[in-house]
């Protein structure tokens, strides 16, 4: 089996599914598991791992008796090696930790764990040579190549250094290497034996256990992309633009009250420039008031994952997570941008008692972070950015 991690799952919550091919005698059952995501949907039920798991693999197991089991996993890390330790059933756990980018195939009760890091910056390439039996273990033939090899390079370094000691050239430090050289031959002489011995084993046996070999390999920026790839995401991002237009106008005849609710104490940076005009001037220059075109110019303004970011919201007391995003279709033209009150807070108060409600000077780097993710901006330096935004004084 050759797996290529060429991707992050975004599984769709409480789906279930089970996609199964055979391979010579041996079921491959692929299955997953999605974390429960940060916000919640209307008439869907997220149900917790331990209360569907038991039962999904319980169906499995019943159905199938030689099975190589494959859990595809948005849990982090730590929850996915609770997971293989309760369920030994399982035999790979491919997962999309955020946090932890590259792992390295890690063995945790004789179930393997791995996944790629994000953003595809990296292919995970894992190889698995199914055995008769279901425990992983080492590829003996591999192995005991692997052994002649380093063995062979080893002697090579043995004679040269005895052919010195022979011709008189004698010199306490080569003494030294020639003594560790040969202690180090011994020891991979021991184990190309034992790897011998078990592979004289697997013969007469019959059986041998699972293995596997891994690689990560950097994927360069500049790659070109699959032509049929790039065709399918091209109509189907097309299919989910024709769908929030269609949202959208819904929405501009008919303003819903959560959208009110978003805008409702933000006065725009028209109302900012009539008391702060060189600020406004400033921020008029700035990659902030060009956000939405941007959006547009990319044929991105009606995709809900991308709008928060770009319109002006009162950041100090939202986050992306929270909102429902549906709700930004209709937002107000003049605050279609990042405008002052993203980053002040809203203003309509200040606007009218300016005495009385202040605003923030200078936005936390939580406020900032809220837009400026890894994933988005993974050049994000706070103080530099901060200053290239930064407003001049009156």
């Amino acid at each position: 089996m050759d797996f290529r991690q060429y991707y992050r799952c975004p599984w769709h919550p409480g789906l279930q599914t089970v996609y199964q091919k055979k391979k010579g005698s041996t079921e491959i059952i692929i299955t997953a598991l999605t974390a429960p995501p940060g916000k919640t949907f209307k008439d869907i039920e997220i149900l917790p791992w331990e209360s569907v798991l038991p039962e999904l693999l319980k169906r499995i197991t019943e159905t199938t008796e030689n099975k190589f089991l494959i859990l595809l996993s948005t849990y982090s890390n730590e929850e996915n090696s609770r997971i293989a330790k309760l369920f030994p059933e399982i035999n790979l756990i491919i997962g999309a930790d955020r946090r932890k980018g590259n792992i390295s195939p890690q063995i945790h009760d004789n179930c393997l764990i791995t996944q790629t890091t994000k953003q595809g910056k990296y292919q995970g390439v894992l190889d698995i040579t199914l055995g008769s039996i279901r425990k992983w273990g080492l590829n003996s033939d591999e192995e005991a190549a692997n052994l002649q090899n380093k063995l062979g390079s080893l002697n090579w370094q043995l004679s040269r250094l005895e052919e010195k000691e022979q011709r008189g050239e004698k010199e306490k430090k080569r003494r030294k290497a020639i003594k560790r050289l040969k202690t180090e031959k011994q020891e991979l002489n021991r184990q190309l034996s034992s790897v011998q011995k078990t592979i004289e084993e697997e013969k007469r046996s019959g059986t041998r256990n699972d293995c596997f070999t891994n690689r990560f390999i950097a994927l360069a920026k500049n790659l070109p992309d699959d032509q049929a790839t790039r065709i399918k995401v091209g109509n189907l991002n097309e299919a989910i633009r024709d769908l929030n237009r269609k949202a959208k106008e819904t929405a501009v005849k008919s303003p819903d009250t959560s959208t009110s609710s978003l805008s409702y104490n933000i006065a725009g940076s028209e109302v900012c420039g009539t008391c702060h005009p060189s600020q406004e001037d400033f921020w008029k220059k700035t990659r902030h008031a060009k956000a939405y075109e941007t959006l547009v110019g990319k044929r991105k303004h009606f995709d809900l994952s991308c709008l928060a970011c770009h319109l002006t919201l009162n950041m100090q007391n939202a986050t992306t997570a929270n909102m429902q995003q549906k709700t930004l279709l209709g937002y107000p033209v003049e605050l279609q941008s990042v405008g002052c009150e993203t980053c002040h807070g809203a203003g309509k108060k200040h606007s009218i008692r300016p005495e009385q409600f202040h605003m923030v000077k200078n936005p936390a780097e939580k406020v900032c972070l809220t837009c400026h993710t890894e994933e988005h901006d993974n050049n994000f330096e706070y103080d530099r950015k901060l200053q290239l935004i930064s407003c001049p004084t009156d």
